[in-house]
């Protein structure tokens, strides 16, 4: 199988009918290759930093194995390498390089994780003011994560605005100390909604983030497939 790398060739997306949510290695035939052994999949999905290859060998394949994807894409045949992170049955999980988000998906902020965790505002800093230090944190609700940004609710509505910037104490299972800038707000029947981008987040939290934001991606994914499994079964 390795002699498909030497003809690979990469795939600019000039051509509008590749787009798609996934990008144009939806649904390609792919050749999955670790030492001393090779299988062949269909990659069945492609978002944020994770692709699934579904085949029936997935069994030999384990946690944290190194691998080589030969895929089979509308334009062209694309090599990369990459690590196995997660399985279920009939499938892998694998991270998605970002040369690959970049050169095969639409453009598009990272995906948003759907999450129910909790946290608090410590302080805040109205753009161009100083920073308010909060007499008590204000817990929050955490609704979705990514890798850019967040989204929360809290009980009553904070009187600082749009333009401002928060820190933030979010638990993950761990305590994330973030910086992130409200960029939209609106009422909800759980409470006020804001959605915000990070500032300024150390290279350390963003790998803590990284890690947190991909485990919930994969636990999201084999759930929603599962469900859809269930409902085919079903009907």
């Amino acid at each position: 199988m390795t002699g498909h790398g030497a003809s690979a060739k990469t795939y600019e997306m000039s051509n509008e009918k590749y787009k798609s949510k996934g990008g144009i290695l939806l649904h390609s035939r792919t050749v999955v290759e670790k030492s001393n052994f090779v299988s062949t999949g269909v990659l069945t999905y492609a978002e944020g930093d994770i692709i699934e290859i579904e085949m029936t060998e997935y069994k030999a394949f384990e946690l944290g194995d190194s691998v080589k994807l030969t895929v089979y894409s509308p334009g062209g045949i694309y090599v990369f390498t990459s690590t196995v992170v997660a399985k279920d049955h009939g499938s892998l999980m694998i991270i998605n390089p970002p040369q690959n988000q970049k050169r095969f998906a639409e453009k598009r902020e990272s995906p948003r994780i759907e999450v129910n965790q909790n946290g608090a505002i410590v302080a805040f800093t109205p753009i161009g003011g100083e920073k308010r230090e909060l007499p008590e944190k204000v817990e929050l609700d955490l609704r979705n994560i990514s890798i850019s940004g967040i989204g929360f609710t809290v009980r009553s509505e904070m009187s600082f605005g749009s333009e401002v910037i928060v820190d933030a104490e979010l638990d993950l299972g761990f305590v994330l100390p973030v910086k992130a800038e409200i960029v939209r707000s609106e009422e909800t029947e759980q409470g006020f909604y804001y959605g915000a981008r990070y500032v300024d987040l150390p290279s350390d939290r963003v790998n803590s983030l990284r890690a947190f934001v991909l485990k919930k991606q994969v636990e999201t994914h084999f759930s929603l497939k599962r469900i859809e499994q269930g409902k085919r079964i079903f009907k």
